[in-house]
């Protein structure tokens, strides 16, 4: 399984949500997971991120997808890659 690194910046998902047009109550639900989970996740809260897995990430990504422009979705990928090939 892959790890994030403790780098790991959830404001970079609140970014795509945002530009999804997604609230956080959305988000969790597309996720099954709960609203204070993707406060905490968005906010840094170390908890919620050494406990953030790659597949929350790429289902985050997929929900956004569809209402995101693919240069937004594309440079987080990249951004994403990064921090996990330092690994």
């Amino acid at each position: 399984m892959i790890c994030l690194p403790p780098s790991f910046d959830g404001k970079q998902l609140r970014a795509l949500r945002r530009e999804a047009g997604l609230t956080q109550q959305q988000i969790a639900e597309k996720l099954c997971i709960s609203r204070e989970t993707v406060v905490a996740i968005e906010n840094n809260k170390p908890s919620a991120i050494e406990g953030l897995k790659l597949k929350t990430i790429q289902m985050w990504c997929c929900a956004c997808r569809p209402s995101v422009r693919y240069r937004t979705l594309d440079s987080f990928t990249h951004y994403l890659l990064k921090l996990v090939s330092k690994k």
